[in-house]
């Protein structure tokens, strides 16, 4: 290893370094005009009526919904936690032992919830029972409780440097627990992270869902919004709702303390190890998935206490330390498919411990038996998928292996594939893949695809010359080596798959612990510009968060000052339209939404939607119909009463699905004008505007009169 000397120390390299930290600064903050440069005026959406009503009771008995959930968690890992007895590490960290047995815990009860799912027993009385028995569990375990008072065997005093920091950890932590009380609006959450789990509960089941894909998907944390949701629901509606998004958001923090924790105990100091937090808590995206009922952040804690898990085989192999890396790489595969990249990425990193062992057999057999025990503790989620569409991977990579189920064929899957490749832009422009870590920073931007549909902020950027340079010349802990390690390949597997940012957050932990370890190692001079550095860029990030905050200004319907349905009559330009087939339709009446931004959660009567492709079927239709009476029928077939319609796009030449490009535009120019035939006949539209329309279809046609009743009250 290196010896001190080689540390840049001299002041020529520190000027550069904060030269180029400012150059980022800069960067950044001219690309921010949308959401930061504004974030003066949207602080008035915060206001506008009362601050506080009788909800705020809903968003309390949610939160101790929650809560109860959490403390279940403890208990069930805590006494798992008994059988796995793992030696404890120089300068081990209580912070971190707390969040393992709380992670264990959520994973058993992750798979606990999809057997009761397949027993049929999504109800309030199981949703009790289960939290009786965790919370039972958990006063056993009171013990580990207080032990864990203490950060850690080598305990610091918190400068005044260090309290700012936990402020703005603090900062963004807070905003999400209120975003996540406000009623949900991202796009997923509304198509499957929270309608399935509705889905599941009007069912009692986990029974597929028609219509909804996601419904294939492994839905590991999604089981726990179905059994906060239960709990919750127990006071109201809207109480299960607001459980469900807060037991969500309850991994952002603990994601935050097994990143303080495993860097504590890798021997990095105090202050370090609350930036590498902060790096962690400043990311906005990070903000927008953990307010959002998105799955990203506890996928990231799954993957770090697995990264965590591998640093300590690595130290010292056992079958213990393997079991510990299969029970969290198994929790993150029962989440999302992805972490077969990780998975991969571990392959590499064992192979690479093995090669350099005197029983290199032994160690093969260890970490590849951990690897094939995770797939086995994620497998009842993929046998269920494989037993009924005859793909284990369904709905993905169908042109390699095969799979059916209504709604689904190959050809979605393909361009369902060929989508995803369009985030990051480089299948339009290849050098984005060599120029992807300072783009990914600086020009990322949300609800943008070729830019990463999302913001990662500057610090990782800032903190990767150090990173680098400390990896060549530097002796970094262990610790650090393998999270840059397994860092690096993860994200070569993201730059050259799904260049979405939130599918870059499992990374982010590791990669800023070794960022602050290199920064920790560096010189003086260095250290001095980095810690400020570092922390400048999270501000700069974390005052985007406030922006983002303020948008959607969750604040008034978190605390009870505005109604439910007023804030998303607010952020859903469509919310009224489903409010009104909620209010005035027979409860059986069968609705086709097309282009309605795939949300099938705040409409409370039987739906028929495509997945993802949303005029998929009606395209099909069109073509397939010479008039509209034949379209009629065929709808009529449908079992389908309603239609609702996003006809802006759909109905304009210039960015309509409906052409086929095959066809002459002749062909193209009927079909598109009996699409306007259909969705804006005045016999049968209910409301149309320049967005939308709602048609009632009837048996016999348009306009014969059973249903002028309905359109008297509604038509505008």
């Amino acid at each position: 290893m290196a010896s001190t000397t080689t540390k840049p120390d001299n002041g020529a390299a520190a000027m550069i370094f904060a030269v180029f930290s400012v150059v980022c600064f800069v960067a950044f903050l001219s690309l921010r005009g949308s959401d930061l440069g504004k974030l003066g005026s949207l602080v008035g959406n915060l206001g506008g009526g009362p601050m506080f009503g009788v909800g705020i009771i809903d968003s309390l008995a949610g939160g101790l919904a929650a809560f109860l959930v959490l403390l279940a968690w403890f208990g069930t890992g805590t006494f798992i936690s008994r059988f796995i007895k793992l030696p404890q590490a120089e300068g081990h960290s209580h912070v971190l032992e707390l969040v393992r047995a709380i992670a264990i815990g959520a994973g058993a009860w992750s798979l606990v919830w999809f057997f009761l799912g397949l027993a049929g027993q999504y109800s309030r009385p199981a949703a009790a029972a289960c939290v009786i028995a965790g919370v039972f569990m958990t006063a056993l375990g009171l013990r580990r409780v207080r032990e864990a008072r203490t950060e850690s065997r080598v305990p610091e005093s918190a400068g005044l440097f260090d309290k700012f920091l936990l402020l703005l950890i603090a900062v963004p932590v807070l905003l999400a627990l209120i975003s996540a009380a406000a009623p949900p609006i991202a796009k997923d959450t509304l198509l499957y992270h929270f309608s399935v789990p509705k889905a599941y509960i009007a069912q009692g089941s986990n029974a597929y869902i028609q219509g909804n894909i996601a419904s294939y998907l492994s839905l590991g944390t999604e089981m726990h919004v179905v059994w906060a949701r239960l709990l919750g629901s127990v006071y109201s509606e809207r109480a299960g709702e607001i459980a469900g998004s807060v037991v969500i958001w309850t991994f952002f923090p603990l994601l935050l303390a097994a990143v303080f924790g495993w860097a504590r105990e890798a021997g990095i100091s105090r202050r370090y190890a609350l930036i590498a937090v902060l790096m962690v808590a400043s990311i906005p995206t990070a903000y927008h998935v953990a307010s959002s009922g998105y799955i990203d952040v506890s996928l990231a804690l799954f993957v770090t206490l697995a990264i965590y898990s591998l640093s300590r085989w690595w130290r010292q192999p056992s079958a213990l330390e393997a079991i510990c890396v299969a029970i969290f790489l198994g929790a993150a595969l029962g989440i999302k498919l992805t972490t077969v990249f990780v998975i991969a990425a571990f392959a590499l990193i064992m192979l690479l411990r093995a090669r350099n062992a005197g029983d290199s057999g032994k160690l093969i057999a260890s970490g590849f038996g951990a690897l094939i025990l995770a797939g086995a503790i994620a497998s009842p989620w993929y046998l269920r998928t494989w037993a009924a569409t005859g793909s284990p991977v369904f709905p993905f990579y169908m042109s390699i292996w095969p799979g059916k189920a209504d709604g689904w064929d190959v050809e979605r899957s393909n361009l369902f594939q060929a989508m995803n490749s369009q985030y990051g832009g480089a299948d339009v422009d290849k050098t984005r893949y060599l120029t992807a870590p300072f783009l990914v920073s600086v020009a990322a931007q949300p609800e943008e695809p070729e830019n990463y549909d999302g913001v990662l902020g500057v610090a990782f950027l800032i903190g990767l010359p150090i990173l680098l340079f400390a990896l060549w010349k530097l002796d970094l802990p262990l610790e650090a080596k393998i999270a840059a390690g397994v860092a690096g390949v993860m994200f070569l597997f993201w730059v050259f798959s799904s260049a979405q940012l939130r599918y870059l957050l499992p990374i982010a932990p590791s990669l800023a612990i070794a960022i602050a370890a290199a920064a920790a190692a560096s010189g003086r001079q260095i250290r001095a510009v980095a810690q400020y550095a570092l922390t400048a860029a999270a501000f700069f990030a974390i005052l985007t968060t406030a922006a983002w905050f303020c948008q959607k200004a969750p604040l008034r319907v978190a605390l009870g000052g505005q109604e439910r349905d007023a804030y998303l009559a607010a952020h859903l330009d469509y919310f009224p339209l489903y409010d009104w087939i909620n209010k005035n339709t027979p409860p059986d009446s069968r609705v086709w939404l097309i282009n309605m931004r795939r949300d099938t959660y705040n409409i409370d009567r039987p739906v028929f939607s495509d997945y993802l492709f949303e005029d998929w079927t009606f395209r099909k239709l069109i073509w397939e119909s010479q008039d509209k009476n034949e379209l009629l029928s065929k709808i009529t077939a449908m079992g389908v009463r309603f239609v609702l319609t996003r006809h802006d796009f759909l109905l304009d030449p210039e960015r309509t699905t409906i052409f086929d490009e095959k066809r002459p535009v002749s062909e193209n120019d009927a079909k598109l004008r009996l699409a306007k035939q259909f969705l804006l006949d005045k016999d049968c539209v209910n409301k149309v505007d320049a967005k939308f329309s709602l048609i009632m279809v009837e048996p016999h046609g348009c306009g014969n009169g059973s249903g002028d009743a309905v359109r008297s009250k509604t038509s505008n």
